[in-house]
């Protein structure tokens, strides 16, 4: 798994070989079966994660609804921003939607690593900018799309999503009922 995470930092960065090894050796494998929640809600988390296999659903639970926020699919991290950033417990619960292999590391660890290395910080911003710009793509949506405007976007963006993660996820993650979900994937592949 963690040649997985090499490759990635490899993609991503301009890291010496010795900076990949010393990042690589940080992390530890955890393995989370379907349907096990890796990070609670009201609990507090001091890791982080890459996602070598497997898929995450993040999502809120209020009042017995849950509402999935997004998806994490294979070579991502997992990031709990609300609980990583200060120490605060989770907002949000992270579920495997199958079975996951994980490279997870302490935040603390990461910071000390991020401040040794350069490109490390470098990526680690950038990784943070584009989750951030995600979130704010997603607001967008639901403020100036329609329902099968989401759900085409949603089909563009993560194709691979709807053979892999039950349609009653994918719904909440539009804000429909799964119900208008299957009218749209009927009307569109028509």
């Amino acid at each position: 798994m963690k040649e997985q995470l090499y490759t990635y930092l490899g993609n991503k960065s301009k890291l010496t070989h010795e900076e990949k090894e010393h990042i690589c050796a940080l992390y530890q494998e955890k393995y989370i079966k379907k349907n096990e929640l890796w990070i609670q809600q009201e609990k507090r988390n001091k890791d982080i994660a890459f996602v070598c296999s497997g898929i995450l659903r993040v999502f809120h639970e209020h009042e017995g609804d849950e509402v999935t926020i997004h998806f994490i699919t294979p070579n991502s991290f997992a990031i709990p921003f609300s609980s990583f950033q200060n120490d605060s417990k989770s907002l949000l619960n992270y579920q495997a939607l199958s079975d996951c292999e994980l490279l997870v590391v302490d935040k603390d660890v990461h910071h000390n690593t991020m401040f040794k290395h350069a490109e490390a910080f470098d990526l680690t911003s950038n990784y943070y900018l584009s989750a951030y710009r995600a979130l704010e793509s997603k607001l967008l949506s639901f403020l100036h799309l329609d329902a099968e405007q989401r759900f085409q976007q949603l089909f563009l963006e993560q194709a691979q999503i709807f053979n892999l993660v039950p349609l009653k996820h994918i719904a909440s993650s539009l804000g429909m009922t799964p119900e208008t979900l299957s009218r749209l994937r009927k009307k569109l592949t028509l």
